[in-house]
């Protein structure tokens, strides 16, 4: 299923990506890289992606608030760092203005992404069946046509 779920979850963060100037991202699971689409080598990467998560250790180590997103200026580029629960989006862009914008449309991506992100992480057994088992209290279990699409 992974083979599968990759590029579903890589065309929404193109997609993502072409939101306004955002010149790379990378959606991280606790402390490893899933997808490094920032003009950067991996272990650059890596790096950033621990820095993040330090970052969120050192803040929320008061005990009772949680950081969920972070937003660092720099001269030339931006980095907009947003945490949902064992996720997290690094997104760089250009433009001061559309850090609101750029939360708010990464915000929305990892809630709809979590789906994606659990199946990369967890294929199951039956992944890829033409059939799945549909349970239903008032008509019993049936089965239905599952359409894949396959890239």
């Amino acid at each position: 299923m992974s083979a599968q779920i990759s590029p579903s979850l890589r065309s929404a963060m193109e997609r993502l990506k072409n939101g306004g100037a955002v010149n790379g991202m990378l959606l991280g699971w606790r402390r490893q890289t899933l997808l490094n689409l920032l003009p950067h080598e991996n272990f650059r990467a890596e790096k950033l992606l621990q820095a993040v998560h330090d970052a969120q250790d050192h803040f929320g180590s008061g005990g009772d608030r949680y950081v969920e997103t972070f937003w660092f200026g720099y001269d030339t580029c931006h980095a907009l760092v947003v945490f949902r629960g064992a996720c997290v989006l690094i997104i760089l862009h250009t433009r001061t203005e559309e850090a609101d914008f750029l939360r708010r449309a990464a915000q929305t991506f990892l809630d709809d992404s979590q789906i994606l992100i659990d199946a990369l992480l967890n294929p199951s057994a039956v992944d890829g069946d033409e059939t799945q088992l549909i349970s239903d209290e008032d008509t019993g279990p049936h089965y239905t046509n599952l359409i894949t699409r396959l890239i």
